[in-house]
Protein backbone atom coordinates (compact mmCIF):
# COMPACT_ATOMS: atom_id res chain seq x y z
CA UNK A 1 0.00 0.00 0.00
CA UNK A 2 2.75 2.65 0.72
CA UNK A 3 4.69 1.84 -2.38
CA UNK A 4 1.58 1.91 -4.30
CA UNK A 5 1.23 5.46 -2.62
CA UNK A 6 4.97 6.52 -3.66
CA UNK A 7 4.40 5.32 -6.90
CA UNK A 8 1.00 7.67 -7.58
CA UNK A 9 2.89 10.69 -5.63
CA UNK A 10 6.35 10.23 -7.90
CA UNK A 11 3.79 9.97 -11.26
CA UNK A 12 2.04 13.47 -9.99
CA UNK A 13 5.24 15.05 -9.91
CA UNK A 14 7.30 13.63 -13.77
CA UNK A 15 5.67 16.47 -15.06
CA UNK A 16 6.84 19.33 -12.77
CA UNK A 17 10.49 18.00 -13.41
CA UNK A 18 9.98 18.38 -16.97
CA UNK A 19 8.66 21.56 -16.14
CA UNK A 20 11.85 22.33 -14.06
CA UNK A 21 14.55 20.79 -16.65
CA UNK A 22 12.85 23.14 -19.72
CA UNK A 23 12.58 26.06 -17.74
CA UNK A 24 16.57 26.13 -16.24
CA UNK A 25 17.16 25.11 -19.67
CA UNK A 26 16.13 28.14 -21.19
CA UNK A 27 17.30 30.17 -18.58
CA UNK A 28 20.96 29.02 -18.76
CA UNK A 29 20.45 29.43 -22.68
CA UNK A 30 19.05 33.23 -22.60
CA UNK A 31 22.14 34.14 -19.97
CA UNK A 32 24.77 32.73 -21.83
CA UNK A 33 23.05 34.86 -24.87
CA UNK A 34 23.63 38.02 -22.86
CA UNK A 35 19.79 38.55 -22.22
CA UNK A 36 19.05 38.62 -18.42
CA UNK A 37 15.33 39.82 -18.82
CA UNK A 38 14.06 37.07 -21.45
CA UNK A 39 15.63 34.83 -19.14
CA UNK A 40 14.03 36.15 -15.72
CA UNK A 41 10.08 36.06 -17.98
CA UNK A 42 11.24 32.40 -19.03
CA UNK A 43 11.85 31.77 -15.48
CA UNK A 44 8.93 33.16 -14.53
CA UNK A 45 6.61 31.08 -17.12
CA UNK A 46 7.97 27.74 -15.64
CA UNK A 47 6.99 28.53 -12.00
CA UNK A 48 3.92 29.83 -12.81
CA UNK A 49 3.12 26.24 -14.84
CA UNK A 50 3.79 24.94 -11.32
CA UNK A 51 0.87 26.68 -10.01
CA UNK A 52 -1.61 24.64 -12.40
CA UNK A 53 -2.93 22.75 -9.79
CA UNK A 54 -4.26 25.23 -7.92
CA UNK A 55 -5.30 27.48 -10.32
CA UNK A 56 -5.00 25.85 -13.68
CA UNK A 57 -7.02 28.90 -15.74
CA UNK A 58 -4.84 31.81 -14.18
CA UNK A 59 -1.78 29.56 -14.53
CA UNK A 60 -2.03 28.55 -17.84
CA UNK A 61 -3.72 32.21 -19.37
CA UNK A 62 -0.39 33.93 -17.24
CA UNK A 63 2.13 31.11 -19.01
CA UNK A 64 1.10 31.83 -22.91
CA UNK A 65 1.04 35.76 -21.91
CA UNK A 66 4.65 35.39 -20.34
CA UNK A 67 5.67 33.43 -23.63
CA UNK A 68 3.76 36.29 -25.52
CA UNK A 69 6.10 38.62 -23.90
CA UNK A 70 9.33 36.68 -24.17
CA UNK A 71 8.48 36.48 -28.03
CA UNK A 72 8.64 40.60 -28.17
CA UNK A 73 11.68 40.62 -25.83
CA UNK A 74 13.33 38.76 -28.37
CA UNK A 75 11.93 40.63 -30.96
CA UNK A 76 9.93 37.69 -32.06
CA UNK A 77 12.85 35.60 -33.11
CA UNK A 78 13.05 32.53 -30.16
CA UNK A 79 16.61 30.48 -30.33
CA UNK A 80 15.36 26.53 -29.59
CA UNK A 81 15.02 27.15 -25.72
CA UNK A 82 12.14 29.26 -25.58
CA UNK A 83 10.26 27.37 -28.45
CA UNK A 84 10.45 24.56 -26.49
CA UNK A 85 8.93 25.94 -23.21
CA UNK A 86 6.60 27.10 -25.63
CA UNK A 87 5.38 23.82 -27.05
CA UNK A 88 5.56 22.64 -23.58
CA UNK A 89 3.06 24.98 -22.40
CA UNK A 90 0.31 23.40 -25.19
CA UNK A 91 1.47 19.60 -23.69
CA UNK A 92 0.47 20.79 -20.45
CA UNK A 93 -2.62 22.55 -21.24
CA UNK A 94 -4.08 19.44 -22.47
CA UNK A 95 -3.36 17.72 -19.47
CA UNK A 96 -5.58 20.12 -17.48
CA UNK A 97 -8.46 19.95 -15.39
CA UNK A 98 -11.60 21.11 -15.35
CA UNK A 99 -11.37 20.25 -19.20
CA UNK A 100 -12.87 23.90 -19.73
CA UNK A 101 -9.13 25.63 -18.68
CA UNK A 102 -7.74 23.32 -21.21
CA UNK A 103 -9.60 24.57 -23.92
CA UNK A 104 -8.93 27.92 -22.38
CA UNK A 105 -5.22 27.59 -22.74
CA UNK A 106 -5.58 25.94 -26.12
CA UNK A 107 -7.13 29.32 -27.43
CA UNK A 108 -4.59 31.49 -25.68
CA UNK A 109 -1.49 29.56 -27.12
CA UNK A 110 -3.21 29.80 -30.80
CA UNK A 111 -3.49 33.56 -30.44
CA UNK A 112 0.12 33.81 -29.05
CA UNK A 113 0.66 32.01 -31.76
CA UNK A 114 -0.96 34.33 -34.83
CA UNK A 115 0.56 37.57 -32.84
CA UNK A 116 4.08 35.97 -32.56
CA UNK A 117 4.17 34.94 -36.13
CA UNK A 118 2.25 37.48 -38.08
CA UNK A 119 3.63 39.40 -40.73
CA UNK A 120 4.42 42.19 -39.11
CA UNK A 121 6.46 40.16 -36.47
CA UNK A 122 8.58 38.67 -39.58
CA UNK A 123 6.52 35.72 -40.53
CA UNK A 124 3.94 34.79 -42.45
CA UNK A 125 0.05 32.76 -42.95
CA UNK A 126 1.93 29.62 -43.71
CA UNK A 127 4.17 29.79 -40.52
CA UNK A 128 0.99 30.40 -38.69
CA UNK A 129 -0.68 27.37 -39.87
CA UNK A 130 1.96 25.04 -39.70
CA UNK A 131 2.75 26.23 -36.08
CA UNK A 132 -0.62 26.53 -34.93
CA UNK A 133 -1.27 23.09 -36.66
CA UNK A 134 1.76 21.49 -34.91
CA UNK A 135 0.77 22.89 -31.24
CA UNK A 136 -2.37 21.73 -31.22
CA UNK A 137 -1.52 17.90 -32.43
CA UNK A 138 0.68 18.31 -29.61
CA UNK A 139 -2.50 20.06 -27.15
CA UNK A 140 -5.02 16.95 -29.02
CA UNK A 141 -2.35 14.46 -27.56
CA UNK A 142 -1.68 15.12 -24.36
CA UNK A 143 -5.68 15.96 -24.12
CA UNK A 144 -6.53 12.61 -25.69
CA UNK A 145 -3.83 10.68 -22.85
CA UNK A 146 -5.33 12.75 -20.19
CA UNK A 147 -9.08 11.75 -20.72
CA UNK A 148 -7.87 8.23 -21.14
CA UNK A 149 -5.82 7.79 -17.64
CA UNK A 150 -8.37 9.65 -16.48
CA UNK A 151 -11.47 7.16 -17.53
CA UNK A 152 -9.20 4.46 -16.45
CA UNK A 153 -8.35 5.69 -12.98
CA UNK A 154 -12.67 5.93 -12.93
CA UNK A 155 -13.02 2.82 -13.76
CA UNK A 156 -10.79 1.18 -11.16
CA UNK A 157 -12.10 2.83 -8.59
CA UNK A 158 -15.54 1.74 -9.69
CA UNK A 159 -14.27 -1.66 -9.42
CA UNK A 160 -12.67 -1.18 -6.26
CA UNK A 161 -15.95 0.55 -5.09
CA UNK A 162 -18.13 -2.45 -6.65
CA UNK A 163 -15.60 -4.98 -4.31
CA UNK A 164 -16.03 -3.15 -1.10
CA UNK A 165 -19.78 -3.23 -1.58
CA UNK A 166 -19.67 -6.70 -2.29
CA UNK A 167 -17.26 -7.68 0.83
CA UNK A 168 -19.97 -5.22 3.16
CA UNK A 169 -23.30 -7.15 1.52
CA UNK A 170 -21.38 -10.76 1.67
CA UNK A 171 -20.18 -9.94 5.44
CA UNK A 172 -23.78 -8.36 6.32
CA UNK A 173 -25.15 -11.20 5.10
CA UNK A 174 -22.85 -13.70 6.91
CA UNK A 175 -23.88 -11.77 10.21
CA UNK A 176 -27.37 -12.05 9.67
CA UNK A 177 -27.33 -16.00 8.96
CA UNK A 178 -24.89 -16.29 12.06
CA UNK A 179 -27.57 -14.19 14.27
CA UNK A 180 -30.28 -16.75 12.77
CA UNK A 181 -28.42 -19.65 13.89
CA UNK A 182 -27.34 -18.64 17.16
CA UNK A 183 -31.32 -18.34 17.66
CA UNK A 184 -32.01 -21.87 16.27
CA UNK A 185 -28.68 -23.33 18.58
CA UNK A 186 -30.71 -21.54 21.57
CA UNK A 187 -33.88 -24.06 21.09
CA UNK A 188 -31.42 -26.85 21.01
CA UNK A 189 -29.63 -25.72 23.72
CA UNK A 190 -32.54 -25.05 25.91
CA UNK A 191 -34.06 -28.48 24.97
CA UNK A 192 -30.88 -30.68 26.21
CA UNK A 193 -30.80 -28.62 29.64
CA UNK A 194 -34.56 -29.30 30.08
CA UNK A 195 -33.91 -32.79 29.56
CA UNK A 196 -31.26 -32.59 31.98
CA UNK A 197 -32.70 -30.84 35.05
CA UNK A 198 -35.86 -33.64 34.18
CA UNK A 199 -33.97 -36.26 34.54
CA UNK A 200 -31.60 -35.18 37.37
CA UNK A 201 -34.89 -34.20 39.36
CA UNK A 202 -36.13 -37.59 38.49
CA UNK A 203 -33.17 -39.32 39.87
CA UNK A 204 -33.32 -37.29 42.96
CA UNK A 205 -36.60 -38.46 43.40
CA UNK A 206 -35.67 -42.21 43.08
CA UNK A 207 -33.07 -41.61 46.04
CA UNK A 208 -35.74 -39.91 48.12
CA UNK A 209 -37.75 -42.17 47.49
CA UNK A 210 -35.40 -45.35 48.85
CA UNK A 211 -35.48 -47.37 45.92
CA UNK A 212 -32.87 -50.14 46.10
CA UNK A 213 -32.35 -50.50 42.70
CA UNK A 214 -29.85 -48.39 41.39
CA UNK A 215 -30.73 -49.22 37.58
CA UNK A 216 -33.24 -46.05 37.24
CA UNK A 217 -31.10 -43.87 39.27
CA UNK A 218 -27.70 -45.05 36.67
CA UNK A 219 -29.98 -44.33 33.54
CA UNK A 220 -31.29 -41.48 34.75
CA UNK A 221 -27.79 -39.89 35.35
CA UNK A 222 -26.58 -40.88 32.04
CA UNK A 223 -29.63 -39.41 30.04
CA UNK A 224 -28.76 -36.21 31.91
CA UNK A 225 -25.05 -36.50 31.30
CA UNK A 226 -25.63 -37.03 27.49
CA UNK A 227 -28.05 -34.14 27.13
CA UNK A 228 -25.71 -31.60 28.89
CA UNK A 229 -23.12 -32.62 26.41
CA UNK A 230 -25.18 -31.92 24.19
CA UNK A 231 -25.60 -28.22 25.05
CA UNK A 232 -21.60 -28.05 26.11
CA UNK A 233 -21.21 -28.65 22.30
CA UNK A 234 -23.97 -25.80 21.14
CA UNK A 235 -22.79 -23.37 23.27
CA UNK A 236 -18.95 -24.01 21.84
CA UNK A 237 -20.39 -23.32 18.60
CA UNK A 238 -22.17 -20.07 19.72
CA UNK A 239 -18.91 -18.55 21.09
CA UNK A 240 -18.63 -15.14 19.49
CA UNK A 241 -21.92 -13.88 18.50
CA UNK A 242 -22.84 -10.84 20.10
CA UNK A 243 -27.00 -11.09 20.26
CA UNK A 244 -30.11 -13.07 19.55
CA UNK A 245 -33.30 -10.76 18.06
CA UNK A 246 -36.45 -10.22 19.54
CA UNK A 247 -38.62 -12.39 17.58
CA UNK A 248 -40.14 -15.53 19.04
CA UNK A 249 -38.30 -18.51 18.95
CA UNK A 250 -39.92 -21.22 17.50
CA UNK A 251 -39.40 -25.50 17.82
CA UNK A 252 -36.61 -26.10 15.38
CA UNK A 253 -37.63 -28.71 12.51
CA UNK A 254 -36.46 -32.24 11.94
CA UNK A 255 -35.59 -33.89 8.94
CA UNK A 256 -38.53 -36.05 9.25
CA UNK A 257 -40.52 -32.79 8.35
CA UNK A 258 -38.58 -32.27 4.80
CA UNK A 259 -42.08 -34.59 3.76
CA UNK A 260 -44.00 -31.81 4.54
CA UNK A 261 -41.35 -29.05 3.06
CA UNK A 262 -41.22 -31.32 -0.24
CA UNK A 263 -45.27 -31.17 -0.29
CA UNK A 264 -45.68 -27.26 -0.26
CA UNK A 265 -42.72 -26.92 -2.61
CA UNK A 266 -44.75 -29.71 -4.90
CA UNK A 267 -47.89 -27.56 -4.33
CA UNK A 268 -46.08 -24.55 -5.41
CA UNK A 269 -44.91 -26.53 -8.81
CA UNK A 270 -41.98 -28.24 -8.41
CA UNK A 271 -41.85 -31.75 -8.39
CA UNK A 272 -39.92 -32.37 -5.17
CA UNK A 273 -37.92 -36.57 -5.28
CA UNK A 274 -37.12 -37.19 -1.48
CA UNK A 275 -35.01 -39.96 -0.17
CA UNK A 276 -34.62 -40.65 3.54
CA UNK A 277 -31.64 -43.04 3.74
CA UNK A 278 -28.83 -44.72 6.11
CA UNK A 279 -29.00 -44.28 9.94
CA UNK A 280 -30.34 -40.87 10.49
CA UNK A 281 -31.50 -41.22 14.37
CA UNK A 282 -29.85 -39.82 16.79
CA UNK A 283 -28.05 -37.22 14.90
CA UNK A 284 -27.17 -34.13 16.96
CA UNK A 285 -29.76 -31.90 16.80
CA UNK A 286 -27.73 -28.84 15.54
CA UNK A 287 -26.84 -30.79 12.44
CA UNK A 288 -30.10 -31.92 12.18
CA UNK A 289 -30.90 -28.81 12.02
CA UNK A 290 -28.24 -27.65 9.48
CA UNK A 291 -29.31 -30.47 7.09
CA UNK A 292 -33.09 -29.52 7.36
CA UNK A 293 -32.11 -25.62 6.08
CA UNK A 294 -29.82 -26.26 3.63
CA UNK A 295 -32.32 -28.58 1.93
CA UNK A 296 -35.05 -25.95 2.76
CA UNK A 297 -32.92 -22.82 1.63
CA UNK A 298 -31.82 -24.97 -1.83
CA UNK A 299 -35.22 -25.89 -2.92
CA UNK A 300 -36.30 -22.17 -2.02
CA UNK A 301 -33.79 -21.00 -4.36
CA UNK A 302 -34.80 -23.72 -6.90
CA UNK A 303 -38.37 -22.38 -6.59
CA UNK A 304 -37.64 -19.23 -6.76
CA UNK A 305 -34.92 -18.51 -9.31
CA UNK A 306 -34.13 -21.40 -11.40
CA UNK A 307 -37.43 -22.59 -13.74
CA UNK A 308 -36.88 -26.48 -12.77
CA UNK A 309 -39.68 -28.77 -12.90
CA UNK A 310 -38.01 -30.88 -11.04
CA UNK A 311 -35.57 -31.29 -7.49
CA UNK A 312 -34.04 -34.11 -6.61
CA UNK A 313 -33.67 -34.29 -2.45
CA UNK A 314 -31.29 -36.56 -0.84
CA UNK A 315 -30.36 -37.48 2.71
CA UNK A 316 -28.07 -39.77 3.59
CA UNK A 317 -26.46 -40.62 7.16
CA UNK A 318 -23.27 -42.67 6.90
CA UNK A 319 -21.13 -43.88 10.07
CA UNK A 320 -19.31 -40.51 10.70
CA UNK A 321 -20.80 -38.35 8.07
CA UNK A 322 -24.18 -37.12 6.95
CA UNK A 323 -24.26 -36.21 3.18
CA UNK A 324 -27.04 -33.65 1.12
CA UNK A 325 -27.71 -33.55 -2.29
CA UNK A 326 -30.09 -31.29 -3.72
CA UNK A 327 -30.56 -30.85 -7.47
CA UNK A 328 -32.67 -29.72 -10.27
CA UNK A 329 -33.36 -29.40 -13.81
CA UNK A 330 -33.30 -25.56 -13.71
CA UNK A 331 -31.37 -23.46 -15.55
CA UNK A 332 -28.52 -23.16 -13.68
CA UNK A 333 -26.47 -20.41 -11.95
CA UNK A 334 -26.18 -17.16 -14.50
CA UNK A 335 -29.66 -17.15 -14.51
CA UNK A 336 -31.09 -18.62 -10.80
CA UNK A 337 -29.52 -16.52 -8.43
CA UNK A 338 -27.81 -19.27 -6.81
CA UNK A 339 -24.11 -17.85 -7.76
CA UNK A 340 -22.74 -15.69 -4.75
CA UNK A 341 -26.25 -14.53 -3.49
CA UNK A 342 -27.03 -14.64 0.58
CA UNK A 343 -28.54 -18.29 0.37
CA UNK A 344 -25.45 -20.11 -0.71
CA UNK A 345 -23.55 -17.53 2.23
CA UNK A 346 -26.12 -18.86 4.69
CA UNK A 347 -25.85 -22.49 3.18
CA UNK A 348 -21.94 -22.70 3.53
CA UNK A 349 -22.08 -20.55 6.93
CA UNK A 350 -24.58 -23.31 7.98
CA UNK A 351 -22.11 -26.12 7.34
CA UNK A 352 -19.06 -24.59 8.32
CA UNK A 353 -20.37 -24.02 12.09
CA UNK A 354 -20.51 -27.87 11.98
CA UNK A 355 -17.21 -28.79 10.80
CA UNK A 356 -18.51 -29.47 7.63
CA UNK A 357 -18.10 -28.64 4.17
CA UNK A 358 -20.42 -26.84 1.01
CA UNK A 359 -19.88 -26.92 -2.60
CA UNK A 360 -22.50 -25.45 -5.51
CA UNK A 361 -22.09 -24.81 -8.98
CA UNK A 362 -24.14 -26.24 -12.65
CA UNK A 363 -24.60 -29.28 -13.61
CA UNK A 364 -22.48 -30.03 -16.95
CA UNK A 365 -26.05 -31.12 -17.93
CA UNK A 366 -28.18 -28.38 -17.15
CA UNK A 367 -29.70 -27.75 -14.02
CA UNK A 368 -27.82 -26.78 -10.60
CA UNK A 369 -26.35 -28.87 -7.87
CA UNK A 370 -25.78 -28.71 -4.37
CA UNK A 371 -24.12 -30.98 -1.80
CA UNK A 372 -22.93 -31.05 1.81
CA UNK A 373 -21.87 -33.05 4.61
CA UNK A 374 -21.57 -32.51 7.66
CA UNK A 375 -19.41 -34.60 10.54
CA UNK A 376 -22.31 -36.46 12.46
CA UNK A 377 -21.05 -35.44 15.89
CA UNK A 378 -20.81 -32.12 14.76
CA UNK A 379 -17.03 -31.81 14.07
CA UNK A 380 -14.51 -33.76 12.73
Amino acid sequence: MQLEAVRKALAGRVLDVVIVVVAVATLAELLTDGRPVPALVSAVCGLVLLARRRAPAIAIVAAFAGQLALAALLAWHEPNGPFGLFLLTFVIAGGLRPEWAAWLGWACGMAAVAVAEAPGSGGSVSDILLTCGFCSALFGMSLLVTRRTRAHRQMAERARQAETDRSAAAAEAAAAERARITREMHDVVAHSLTVAVVQCVAAGDDLDSGVSETDSVRTRVRAAEGACRDALDELRRMLGVLRFGAEPLAPSPRLGELTDLARAIGAAGVTVELSLDGDLDGLPPGVELSCYRIVQEALTNTLKHSGARTAHVSVVGEARDVRVRVDDDGCGAAANGHSGGQGLIGMRERAAAYGGTLSAGPQPAGGYLIEAVLPRGGRR
